[in-house]
């Protein structure tokens, strides 16, 4: 059976907490236990009332439902303002001037709040968490004359596709290249380019750079094989 008595005294401190918590701008001095209590007479209530409902005592039911409701709404209330007071001195450092107040429960929040506000700053504040790492570039491929090239069907066809020697510049000069990734369409001065991964072709030095830095292509060293 519910000690109703019981009940009456925490339900009114509850109140009276609430009341002061809204007047005050800081943390009103609470009972240590004052969590304690609020708990156990709830578990209370909830065995009461499964025990009336087994007992089909629908009466008995409806009133410590009631009871219940009005205990979690007036410390919903109280927990709220509590706790927006709590979570204001969270970002600061926490001192005894601040926790004197407080329950165990709640400096045991309090600190665990602080904590993860300190990774939370740590992160944003380090500048080295926004720069991007520095892509490696692809290791340059070797590739012997009696190997086939994807796309090409010897090594002998690649060379004619483009002459692949320095002209009057050398940024004129064009190297036998792999495509590593799918390219969007990418325009330059000799037309327009759609390159698709693992296509080999050869590339104006200077564009052939630009998409090396980004790590979208490799170069092909061909390796002629001495004939015995």
């Amino acid at each position: 059976m519910i000690n109703i008595s019981k009940y009456d005294k925490i339900l009114e401190e509850l109140k009276s907490n609430l009341f002061s918590e809204r007047k005050m701008k800081k943390l009103n001095k609470i009972n240590p236990n004052f969590y304690k209590d609020i708990h156990e007479i709830l578990l209370e209530l909830e065995d009461e009332k499964n025990s009336v409902l087994a007992d089909t005592d629908i009466k008995k039911y409806m009133e410590i439902t009631k009871l219940i409701d009005d205990l979690k709404k007036n410390f919903k209330a109280f927990f709220q303002v509590r706790f927006e007071k709590i979570a204001r001195y969270s970002v600061y450092d926490i001192t005894d001037d601040i926790t004197e107040n407080m329950t165990p429960e709640e400096k045991n929040i309090i600190n665990e709040i602080s904590l993860k506000l300190r990774d939370y700053y740590r992160d944003f504040a380090d500048v080295k968490r926004f720069r991007e790492p520095e892509t490696e570039k692809p290791e340059e491929e070797i590739i012997d004359e009696e190997e086939p090239v994807q796309g090409i069907n010897n090594i002998e066809e690649a060379k004619k596709i483009e002459n692949p020697v320095v002209n009057k510049s050398n940024k004129d000069e064009l190297l036998l290249v792999r495509i590593l990734e799918n390219l969007p369409p990418i325009a330059q001065p000799d037309g327009d380019y759609y390159l698709h991964k693992n296509d080999i072709l050869y590339l104006n030095k200077t564009f052939a750079e630009i998409l090396h830095k980004r790590g979208a292509l490799s170069y092909i060293n061909i390796e002629k094989k001495e004939t015995l």
